[in-house]
């Protein structure tokens, strides 16, 4: 009985670990107009599906903390700047999106949130991690999983390894009869 619970743990352990691997990393679908979503410290495709530029705010959430954004098709590069004062300050950063399909990048920082007042319909696929993180994610929860697996075998003393084997529950080879 004592197995059976050691494995059943073991079992919740790596569910837990792929299911936090997999929220941390998955993209997030955003659309509408006048619209606010958080891109994180990732990037977000994002999609003006108007005919004229639109007006973009990105900005710092809860923490006053600067961030940098990158764009090579928008030809963007640009750090936050400070706006306000006292406890109302954020860091912003302001450009044009113009028609059709961008990617944006939040090369340093994070929690940053993607701020459109315009009528225009916006659509955007957000990855609100950056490559580096989604690497020590997997790397990380991989590494959960195959801990749990390893103590699943040594709690049943490896008996998979003697099934690989061709050996049965004893340890003796089992060998087929044949008929003819």
């Amino acid at each position: 009985m004592k197995t059976k619970i050691q494995v059943a743990i073991a079992v919740l352990i790596m569910i837990g670990a792929a299911f936090w691997g997999y929220t941390m990393v998955r993209s997030y679908q955003y659309g509408g107009s006048s619209i606010m979503f958080p891109v994180g410290g990732g990037h977000a495709i994002v999609t003006n599906t108007g005919d004229a530029p639109i007006p973009i705010e990105m900005r710092s959430g809860e923490r006053i903390a600067s961030f940098r954004v990158a764009s090579p098709e928008l030809g963007l590069s640009q750090s936050s700047k400070r706006q306000g004062t006292g406890r109302d300050a954020f860091h912003a950063v302001y450009f044009d999106l113009p028609p059709g399909q961008a990617r944006i990048d939040v090369v340093s920082g994070s929690d940053v949130r993607f701020i459109s007042r315009a009528d225009t319909r916006i659509t955007a696929t957000v990855t609100p991690v950056s490559a580096s993180t989604v690497r020590w994610v997997l790397i990380l929860s991989g590494g959960v999983i195959l801990w749990a697996l390893y103590y699943i075998s040594r709690a049943t003393d490896h008996r998979w390894i003697g099934a690989l084997r061709g050996k049965g529950a004893s340890g003796t080879l089992q060998t087929k009869q044949t008929t003819t």
